[in-house]
């Protein structure tokens, strides 16, 4: 009985909007392979949970080439994923995560399945903006007016 209380207090917790509970979105994409390229798939899906800036200890938990300054812990019982690629035609990529006008790619995803929750470490996506058209390779016709 002592574990069934301890998973209704965390429960309580994960949903409680005093302690960070907020909805937000998650950014699934799946790769096809078709006819020798890849097509991608994104399915968008509504979540919510605990999320709190990442603390200095979590920071150690990331892989070394994710230690961004910026990152995110999510505590949700949303099965969010690290993107799969089982080798064959299909791929799929870590979950995005939209929340607070911001995107974050998760990198660690650590699940207390017992608890019905996991921990996520999600770091920053700073978006790159499209490069610019390059118009040079066009001629440009210009026609004189006769007077």
């Amino acid at each position: 009985m002592k574990g069934r209380w301890i998973s209704l207090e965390l429960s309580e917790a994960l949903f409680d909007t005093n302690l960070g509970y907020t909805a937000f979105t998650v950014q699934r994409t799946t790769y096809n392979r078709q006819n020798g390229t890849s097509v991608p798939s994104t399915k968008t899906m509504s979540a919510a949970g605990a999320i709190h800036p990442g603390t200095p200890e979590m920071l150690q938990l990331l892989p070394a080439e994710e230690r961004h300054e910026e990152f995110i812990a999510i505590y949700t019982d949303f099965p969010l994923s690290l993107g799969e690629n089982p080798g064959g035609e299909t791929c799929t990529t870590p979950d995005r995560i939209t929340w607070n006008g911001k995107t974050w790619r998760v990198v660690k995803v650590k699940s207390w399945s017992a608890f019905s929750y996991c921990q996520c470490l999600a770091v920053k996506v700073d978006h790159v903006a499209p490069a610019p058209v390059d118009h040079s390779d066009q001629v440009q016709v210009i026609q004189k007016e006769s007077s």
